[in-house]
């Protein structure tokens, strides 16, 4: 027994975690322009909501995608990117613009629905009228 065996100081053992993130200071990234849910600021909100990431963009709040951690395939690990990270002040008026955004979404793809059921319908319609006119005009070929 040397005596060397304790050469740090009681300050040096404190768990780290990182710095505090203001609302007007940038979302800190790594180098590949994401934030890891284990690593992030306090200050800052993960939201897991479908195509969040639109809304943040159109109403132009600054986000950055979330890694949540690595999957493994076969040998090849590939990251799990889902959701995003925005300042806590964003966070309600980001749901509630995605709860209008969604709602709204779900009316258009109805909207969509209703005018190709209306097509098909067309187009049965016209194939129909098309085939009588032609019988009527060319008499009954069989």
């Amino acid at each position: 027994y040397d005596g060397m065996d304790k050469l740090y100081g009681k300050w040096q053992t404190d768990q780290w975690s990182p710095p505090s993130v203001g609302p007007n200071d940038t979302i800190p990234v790594n180098e590949y322009r994401n934030v890891e849910k284990a690593l992030m600021n306090p200050g800052l909100v993960h939201l897991e909501l479908t195509r969040i990431s639109q809304v943040a963009k159109k109403l132009g709040i600054p986000y950055a995608p979330c890694l949540l951690g690595f999957e493994g395939h076969r040998g090849n690990r590939t990251p799990t990117i889902r959701g995003i990270v925005v300042h806590e002040h964003n966070a309600d008026l980001l749901r509630e613009a995605h709860t209008e955004w969604e709602s709204q979404a779900v009316e258009q793809e109805h909207e969509q629905r209703r005018k190709a059921v209306y097509k098909r319908w067309k187009r049965l319609i016209v194939g129909i009228l098309t085939k009588e006119r032609l019988e009527r005009q060319y008499g009954d070929c069989e």
